[in-house]
């Protein structure tokens, strides 16, 4: 801004300044007003449900202002609004308008308010207790909008040990001391910042300090009580365990002496020894009620019983086979004894006997089978008494004397030997071989070179009876491997799986190995007793198989090797012409990869040749013919053949003059048609010589051969055989002097004719005829047979239309009428001649309205006729009854000569195919013209 207008500005601003100041002092209020300006809404952005706020609306305003709060479609006046909301609202837009009524202006201020519910409902989540060095999860939860923050307070005897934030926190006890924990979780709504918080309270389950107090030496007989003692939190369950049972005691709280200390429980059992076990565990379990935590403490309890069994001392020891008795020592006053072995009640037998106190058992005679635990049950008044037990183990044997080991040796190898008895005490055992002994239950042999067989004695002998047993083994002394053998086919084949297998003579076994060489070169290997090999497809000469059988225990071995030839075929082909011409001799040759030889075998129009060489002369004409040669290996047999379509290019052929077709009856003429003018030409019919005839012309030459009236019989197949120009023969079919007479292509000439005659048939059946009966709905199979080649076309006609153009139909009548033509016409497309054949379908019928005709009246000696009809198909016979008597036929004449008033007729009309019938009577009345009436 330049000097100038600074000046300016401010002699205005001063000028304004004066004028005001004057306006004021002269007291005109209009012109001393302003505002509304600088509006304000003073007081929070959030709001939480349910929380009153209070809002104030300020503006700069002269002489004064009116307020107006708009939120939403609710309106309220006054610069202070107080705003409580009830439920949870999207945001909220508070709007203070600002009037001044002095000069009428107006302006708006708005505030965004946030809207947040909660926190409440707060919760925390988890297990009932917490567990001494475990941690425990637990989770807070309350109703906050738009969000909730978490924080965490651990307290321990009203002391914070630790804090966490976020909605989850892991809990582990501080100490093994710790009681219970106080958890306290603090939500807080993460926009209005009010919070509120819960707490736990939880118990620290614990189990620890167990013992058991008692005496640890008892005697049999006695009471005792131990106590099992234990710290737990909250509290536990005890059980006690002994001697394989599960004993519940009586339990009790210890008082706790001293604050701050573990509640402690205990069990209290109660025992009477009364089963001996020289030392037996007694076992206490405390289990925690609420973590199900276990703890045990044991004491091994030592048991005095002063009650024994023992062996009498008039016996020697328990040998079996001999006479042995125990006592029961150590009662005093026993009121009753009882045995036991095993745990259970002994009876006597004829065997086991019991003194008359039962303070001794005998055994007459001792059994092995007695062997076992002994005790007697003494009562003396109170509970019985178990004795110590004694473990009687009777000495019996040596039997079953056995020597484990092979029976085969193998020079160099060592073998263990084992002699075992059924014996007690132990054995002792000695072995001889030959003049050599040996001491112990094992013996190791080993052999340098080939020994006869030997053989081995153990002898067993019992210390304690004196007693001895032996036992013998025969030893066979080999030295192998040998006879080691190939065994498979006799060759390899070409791209052919083959299998060997090796074999040899070892003992205990042999391990093979293998080796496949080529050209003195390894091949392949493989392992095991069988080989697979598969020379290449196209592998020509011979293998090495060699087999190596080695002793699994000496490691000696030895080989066997085979040359094996391989046997290949392949690559087979056929050497020589593909075309030829009749009369002409061609070679081939049949070429093939074989190894080690091949047979070659040859097949041409039906006939075989051995040899790999052919030579034939094409003497007739097939136009094409497959020459073959087939190989077969003569050590595999495997075969294989190759083909060769030979092309007859032959010079002559017969074929029609012209181009009309053989009809029989007509005119039709042959030529033997070549390169060049033959020698001669002679013609053959099937395969034999036509004469000349009549009817059957040749040319000149030869050439040509005419038949003047073709007959079916000509039908066959026509070829002329010519002998080229300086060939002689007077026979074609038997010698040529000079020349090979050819044999032309054939010309198969099919005589066409017909149709000579046409017929409607049943199958199997003779004709139909003039009339075919047929019964209505019925189906009949017919058939239109014709006589004429080529085939006839067929078309049956039936009412006067066409019914069908198949050879064979199946024809139902329609009714009515019941008799109408049915016709078949066959008709050849070569000859254009046609034939019919034709039938009168007849569906019987009636008889049906059954007429006499003739005079109402008869008059005495006037004779009248009459006659009798009726609808019938195919016709019927007609019976009259007249007089009593029958007269047959359609019509009849009738005389009355007596004095009658009326006559009854009758006729029966009769169906000729059916048999069926149907009557009519009729009465006539009878008058005289020449009575006078007196």
């Amino acid at each position: 801004m330049d000097p100038h207008s600074a000046c300016l500005l401010l002699f205005l601003t001063c000028l304004a300044g004066f004028s005001a100041s004057e306006t004021e002092n002269s007291g005109t209020m209009g012109e001393m007003s302003y505002g509304p300006s600088s509006l304000e809404i003073d007081g929070v952005d959030v709001v939480s449900v349910g929380i009153p706020y209070g809002f104030q609306c300020t503006a700069e305003c002269y002489p004064d202002c009116r307020y107006s709060w708009t939120r939403g479609n609710e309106t309220t006046q006054g610069p202070e609004l107080s705003l409580r909301l009830l439920q949870r609202v999207p945001t909220q837009t508070l709007t203070c308008t600002v009037v001044n009524p002095a000069t009428g202006r107006s302006a708006s201020v708005q505030k965004t308010l946030q809207v947040t519910a909660g926190p409440s409902n707060i919760q925390i989540s988890g297990p009932a207790f917490l567990t001494y060095e475990v941690a425990s999860i637990f989770t807070c939860s309350a109703d906050c909008y738009p969000s909730c923050s978490y924080s965490w307070t651990v307290v321990w005897e009203r002391e914070p040990i630790s804090s966490a934030q976020g909605n989850t926190i892991s809990v582990t006890p501080a100490a093994s001391t710790v009681l219970s924990e106080s958890l306290i979780c603090e939500a807080q709504d993460t926009i209005s910042y009010l919070f509120i918080s819960t707490t736990v309270s939880l118990p620290v389950a614990s189990t620890s300090d167990i013992s058991i107090i008692g005496d640890s030496t008892v005697t049999m007989g006695q009471q005792y009580v131990f106590i099992c003692q234990a710290t737990c939190v909250p509290s536990c369950n005890f059980a006690w365990q002994y001697m394989g049972k599960t004993l519940y005691g009586d339990q009790i709280q210890i008082p706790i002496l001293h604050q701050g200390e573990k509640t402690k429980f205990a069990s209290q059992l109660q025992i009477t020894f009364s089963d001996y076990s020289k030392i037996e565990p007694l076992t206490c379990e405390a289990t925690n009620v609420l973590t199900d935590t276990t703890i045990t403490s044991t004491i091994d309890l030592t048991v005095i019983d002063p009650i024994s069994v023992s062996p009498s001392s008039q016996t020697p020891l328990p040998v079996a086979g001999k006479s042995f008795s125990l006592q029961c020592v150590g009662s005093q006053n026993p009121g009753s004894i009882t045995w036991l072995k095993n745990k259970q009640p002994m009876a006597a037998s004829e065997r086991v006997l019991f003194s008359p106190d039962n303070t001794t058992v005998t055994f007459s005679p001792l059994l092995q089978a007695d062997e076992g635990l002994y005790q007697c049950v003494v009562a003396e008044g109170g509970d019985p008494i178990q004795s110590v037990g004694y473990k009687m183990q009777v000495d019996y044997g040596p039997s079953s004397v056995v020597i484990s080991g092979l029976d085969i040796m193998t020079v160099a190898i060592a073998y263990d030997f084992q002699c075992s008895a059924s014996c007690h005490p132990t054995c002792q055992f000695t072995w001889t071989r030959g003049n050599l002994t040996y001491q112990g239950s094992n013996l190791s042999l080993h052999f340098e070179e080939l020994l006869p067989t030997q053989n081995l004695t153990c002898t067993a002998l019992n210390p304690a009876t004196g007693i001895s047993v032996t036992a013998q083994k025969t030893l066979l002394v080999i030295a192998g491997p040998s006879n080691v053998q190939i065994s498979g086919p006799a060759f390899l084949t070409a791209g052919v799986a083959s299998i060997f297998t090796c074999s040899a003579d070892c003992y205990p076994s042999c391990s093979y190995s293998w080796t496949v060489g080529w050209e003195w070169e390894t091949f392949s290997t493989a392992q095991g007793n069988t080989i697979t090999v598969t020379p290449p497809a196209s592998f020509v000469g011979s293998e090495t198989l060699i087999c190596k059988a080695q002793d699994t225990a000496s490691n000696l071995y030895i080989y066997r090797a085979r040359q094996l030839q391989v046997a290949s075929l392949f690559n087979i082909n056929i050497a020589g012409d593909s075309a030829v011409a009749i009369g002409k001799t061609y070679t081939y040759t049949c070429y093939v990869t074989c190894t080690p030889s091949c047979v070659f075998t040859w097949t041409f129009m039906g006939k075989t040749y051995d040899g790999d060489q052919l030579q034939i002369t094409i003497s007739d004409y097939p136009k094409t013919g497959p020459l073959t040669c087939e190989a077969t290996n003569n050590v595999s047999h495997v075969t294989i053949s190759a083909t060769k379509n030979l092309t007859v290019i032959d010079p002559f052929s017969v074929r029609p003059s012209s181009q009309a077709l053989p009809v029989a009856g007509k005119s039709f003429s042959l030529q033997c048609v070549g390169p060049q003018d033959p020698a001669s030409i002679s013609w053959l019919k099937n395969g034999r010589q036509m004469p000349a005839s009549d009817v059957v012309h040749f040319s000149p030459d030869n050439a040509t051969i005419t038949f003047s009236s073709l007959l079916r019989d000509d039908e066959g197949v026509y070829k002329c055989l010519v002998v080229e120009t300086g060939n002689l023969t007077t026979n074609p079919l038997v010698a040529v002097v000079g020349g090979t007479p050819i044999l032309s292509f054939g010309y198969l000439m099919q005589v066409i004719y017909g149709p000579d005659e046409v017929l409607i048939v049943k199958p199997d059946k003779e004709p139909v005829g003039e009339m075919m009966f047929t019964l209505p709905g019925s189906t009949t199979e017919l058939q239109c047979l014709s006589d004429c080649f080529p085939a006839c076309s067929i078309n049956w006609f039936y009412r006067g239309s066409l019914l069908a153009t198949n050879a064979s139909i199946l024809f139902t009548p329609v009714t009515p009428p019941y008799e109408d033509a049915l016709t078949c016409t066959a008709f050849n497309p070569a000859t254009k001649k046609n034939r019919t054949a034709e039938t009168t379908a007849v569906v019987p019928d009636g008889p049906r309205n059954v007429i006499i005709k003739g005079p109402d009246a008869l008059e005495i000696g006037v004779t009248a006729s009459f006659t009798c009809s009726a609808e019938c198909t195919p016709s019927c016979s007609f019976t009259w009854t007249l007089y009593g008597k029958t007269v047959t036929g359609s019509g009849v004449d009738i005389t009355v000569n007596r004095q009658v008033s009326q006559e009854s007729i009758s006729c029966q009309a009769e169906n000729t195919f059916t048999g069926k019938t149907a009557a009519v009577n009729q009465t006539l009345s009878v008058s005289d013209p020449h009575w006078c009436g007196c």
